[in-house]
């Protein structure tokens, strides 16, 4: 297991966070609050190779996972493969890496009093062509074990399409939260099969410039941009199908997005107190894109 920082210490880091960024890091919030987290560039991100470098990406998403339990957030989803990466060349790492992962995710929920959900299709083998192991057994156990923890659900999408979503496992699908915050990592868009069915009518795209690799990433550095996707959130609120202006509300838009060409650039980088390299998140509103580096 890694080595988690103190709760209060979380918050005062979160409160400072939110300050910088001037939003309202509220309870309510917080529980608002569902991150899509797309997870990349474990590979490129770090020298690590083979399944070490996807183990060390579990671990950036149990820390995630724990900051934003502890921040309020009642959902989150995780992707790690969808149907099409079995036909991968480095398959059998990812594989290894999620094995790897079973034991240390049984005790973090137990720990963390978190469910693990594992959505996707799961009535034919995940396994690579040349490995016995079964690890969906493993995946029911987990869900099992952890059925009743109430704190914060987080659901791993795992052999996973959108075209599964909206055929075999429509009913399912249903039953699931909302997502309003979509965070990509390393890459500017979201692949056709990992879109989640009927999940994202209200979503906001945060792009992280950054890889999902743990050995890169500080706690505050987690914790901020865990704040930049509740900023997205926040900025975002209320523009999907039902936007209505009020006021001189369409003249400051067009004000700011056409003329000023809004743009903001911010960097909370501090080299004396950040011991790990500067990370660069791109957030967006209706006047224009945000820059923040730290």
């Amino acid at each position: 297991m890694i080595t988690l920082p103190p709760d209060d210490k979380i918050l005062a880091t979160f409160k400072d966070c939110c300050g910088k960024l001037d939003i309202d890091g509220s309870r309510k919030n917080m529980e608002e609050l569902v991150i899509y987290d797309m997870t990349d560039g474990t590979r490129t991100s770090t020298e690590l190779e083979g399944s070490d470098a996807y183990f060390d990406g579990g671990l950036f998403v149990m820390r995630f996972v724990h900051f934003l339990r502890l921040l309020g957030a009642k959902n989150s989803y995780i992707n790690v493969i969808h149907e099409g990466h079995k036909e991968r060349v480095n398959y059998k790492d990812i594989y290894e890496g999620m094995r790897r992962h079973v034991d240390m995710y049984r005790e973090f929920s137990k720990m963390d009093n978190v469910r693990l959900r594992f959505v996707g299709k799961y009535d034919v083998r995940i396994d690579p062509k040349d490995t016995t192991y079964d690890l969906r057994k493993d995946l029911k156990d987990l869900e099992d074990a952890t059925a009743k923890n109430p704190e914060h659900t987080v659901h791993f999408m795992i052999n996973y399409s959108t075209r599964w979503a909206a055929e075999e496992g429509k009913e399912f699908f249903k039953t699931l939260p909302e997502v309003n915050v979509i965070l990509r990592h390393a890459k500017g868009y979201v692949n056709g099969d990992m879109w989640l069915y009927g999940k994202l009518n209200n979503n906001s795209f945060v792009y992280a410039q950054n890889g999902s690799s743990n050995v890169n990433w500080s706690d505050r550095q987690i914790i901020m941009l865990i704040s930049l996707c509740l900023r997205s959130m926040l900025l975002n609120k209320g523009t999907h199908l039902s936007k209505k202006y009020e006021g001189d509300e369409k003249d400051l838009v067009r004000q700011k997005r056409e003329v000023e060409l809004s743009f903001i650039h911010n960097s909370f980088y501090d080299e004396s107190e950040e011991t790990r390299m500067k990370k660069r998140v791109v957030i967006f509103s209706s006047y224009g894109p945000e820059v923040y580096e730290f």
